[in-house]
């Protein structure tokens, strides 16, 4: 099944909604499904739409395991899909040989944890529903609980201990109620599990209902059923409605003599609909599909968004959502689970990237909105932030995180990891301009602490050419930070083994292996020690407003990149290797925005050309293709705010 995207400016949203819906009726579409993903979510309960299939559906809260799906019996059917502009509210048409099957309408309510769908059926077919077969896993017909409200009813309930992501385990229980009106009919498969729901001509409506407890599940089931479908389709469209409201006005500062105006507008929209439905009601955000956390990096991207559209209290609800946790907790990682208190993904060297990039979104959110009172309440937090990375300081350099973006996807070796990292210690001198005359000014520390801070920091800056810069080119890494024998024996990060994010022993060789693995006396190859050069790293101090890098050096490594992209016909990440990291549109656009460079015209139709039929960026492409995580908040942040600074840049050329 393919979906096409329909758009259109706010003020004709409804005319053309309805003209574009009944016009597409008469047409047929390709089958096959490209895997694009959309998100519908309140902050409480989320679910994600491969088309009008539900691929994942959980919570309260976000950080909870996914045991659900919902999709077509019939594959021949095509659905054609469009969100209702300004909105988390999609519709569904389906069609089978040219002619309408139904009419589908999806959205997860304004106020309580529940799915709903409504479906005008003009010929009857067959979802069907999948429940994960797992001994934690109890499912219950509870129908006659209704006295007629429901055609049908299942209760579901969780035990604790299904995985909320890899290794991480959901330790509470967890139910939800799926409730059936009108003229659906279900059937039960022999295969455990497997439920065949046959939508029979005329209306039904389809509701799944979170708790996450058992009295909130009915509590809240019995709120959904007093309520009619119209009721909760105009709550949820009027809250909708407010939060496109409060959105920096583009259409007004941008002009009708900007050719590109239009498709701008558009890809505001879903990437602002996109961020919202993914952010939780504690704050954090979700990395997309797979990843049901709250990652320091990505929602670094995602808060620098927010306030590129306006949505300042969104911008702080990520930094609360930090200082929550690390006010119980006295620490940050990699990731931290949402509304499961506790839970933490570790990565290799947690204490640098993550924690720079922390202290310059307080910044960023301070520089916007004057806030300086809940900036000062943070303090304590940044403070930590900034002690942690100078913990790692080894000859002036700080090591890779281990969740980098380019050791992730392969660009660069996971051997790098304890080398010095061009772009960690770039972030820990912003970071540190940013923060130490902020210490200053409120006469937080010793003025003497500040002091030798200050000539910490310098050092790092005076030192940083000679550790990165070679032939005028900045290196990613440089591999004399640390040797093997001064790497640490133990951590916690990936076994070279591939055995997943353990704890992990150092062997002769600086490999680092699972518990198993090393008893078993595997052996790996010694790693080659080098400097690698990616060309896009050079993007990282204009993006950040760091000034260290000199602007002849950085407009030398751009012209690289430009030469490369020119050859190539393709961003690349770096040369000879054909994955592409989907923020690096973002991050060359904004620089030859911001240098007001003609290229820019080109970069930006390349990097439209790759967004999906959602609306979104993704995590990685190879040749052009989607590739890993689908509906990703850090790059679709990145980017639309990159677009953004490109078509002002357009309007004051």
């Amino acid at each position: 099944m393919r979906r096409y995207k329909i758009y259109a400016n706010k003020l004709i949203v409804k005319i053309l909604f309805v003209i574009l819906f009944f016009l597409t009726a008469g047409s047929g579409y390709p089958q096959k499904s490209t895997g694009a993903m959309h998100c519908l979510g309140n902050g409480q309960y989320c679910v994600y739409q491969d088309g009008m299939e539900i691929k994942s559906i959980f919570g309260p809260s976000y950080s909870s395991p996914s045991y659900l799906q919902l999709n077509l019996k019939d594959k021949n059917i095509a659905v054609i899909s469009t969100r209702l502009p300004g909105s988390a509210i999609w519709k569904h048409l389906l069609k089978l040989n040219g002619e309408k099957i139904a009419e589908i309408t999806d959205f997860v309510d304004s106020k309580l944890p529940v799915f709903v769908r409504k479906i005008v059926a003009y010929k009857s077919f067959v979802l069907d529903l999948t429940i994960l077969k797992d001994p934690l896993i109890t499912v219950i017909d509870n129908s006659t609980d209704f006295s007629g409200k429901a055609t049908f009813a299942l209760m579901v309930h969780k035990d604790r201990g299904l995985p909320i992501y890899g290794v991480y385990l959901y330790p509470y229980e967890q139910f939800q109620q799926i409730v059936i009106r009108e003229s659906t009919s279900l059937h039960i498969s022999n295969e455990s599990g497997h439920y065949e729901l046959n939508i029979g001509t005329g209306q039904s409506e389809i509701y799944f209902i979170g708790g996450p407890l058992y009295q909130e599940s009915v509590e809240n089931t019995d709120q959904i059923l007093a309520l009619s479908f119209k009721e909760l389709y105009s709550r949820t469209l009027k809250n909708w409605e407010e939060f496109t409201k409060r959105r920096i006005d583009f259409a007004s500062r941008l002009t009708n003599k900007n050719p590109d105006k239009r498709i701008i507008l558009e890809q505001i929209d879903n990437v602002a609909v996109l961020l919202k439905t993914q952010q939780s009601s504690e704050g954090a955000v979700l990395a997309g599909h797979f990843y049901h956390l709250g990652y320091v990096r990505d929602q670094y991207g995602v808060s620098r968004g927010f306030l590129a559209l306006g949505y300042y209290k969104e911008a702080k609800s990520i930094l609360d959502f930090y200082w929550q946790i690390w006010r119980k907790f006295g620490i940050l990682h990699n990731a931290q689970a949402i509304g499961v208190p506790g839970v933490f993904h570790i990565h290799e060297n947690d204490e640098v990237e993550l924690t720079g990039y922390l202290i310059i979104q307080a910044f960023d959110y301070l520089n916007k909105t004057n806030d300086s009172l809940f900036v000062k309440t943070i303090y304590p937090m940044l403070q930590w932030a900034w002690e942690a990375q100078k913990r790692n300081l080894v000859k002036n350099m700080l090591p890779f995180n281990g969740d980098e973006t380019y050791v992730a996807g392969g660009i660069l070796p996971r051997t790098t990891l304890n080398d010095g990292s061009a772009e960690s210690t770039l972030l820990f001198i912003q970071s540190g301009r940013l923060l130490l005359p902020f210490m200053r000014n409120n006469n937080f520390g010793s003025k003497d602490s500040i002091q030798s801070d200050e000539k910490l920091m310098l050092t790092v800056a005076t030192h940083y050419g000679n550790n990165f810069i070679q032939e005028g080119k900045l290196m990613a890494n440089n591999p004399l930070r640390m040797s093997i024998e001064e790497m640490p024996e133990f951590r916690h990060g990936v076994c070279v083994g591939g055995h997943g994010v353990v704890y992990t022993r150092k062997d002769k060789n600086g490999n680092y292996l699972c518990p198993k693995c090393y008893l078993e006396k595997k052996v790996f190859p010694p790693y080659e020690r080098k400097s690698f050069y990616i060309p896009s790293i050079a993007l990282t101090p204009k993006y950040i407003g760091s000034e260290l890098i000199t602007e002849k050096l950085l407009r030398q490594n751009i012209e690289v990149i430009k030469s490369s992209y020119l050859k190539s016909g393709q961003i690349s990440s770096r040369p000879g290797i054909n994955i592409v990291i989907g923020y690096e549109y973002g991050f060359l656009l904004y620089a030859l925005s911001k240098y007001h460079d003609p290229l820019a015209d080109r970069v930006f139709k390349d990097a439209m050309s790759v967004v999906d039929e959602s609306g979104a960026w993704v995590e990685y492409y190879r040749d052009g293709k989607p590739m890993g995580c689908r509906y990703r908040p850090w790059e679709s942040a990145i980017n639309i705010e990159a677009i953004i600074e490109y078509a002002l840049y357009k309007e004051n050329k």
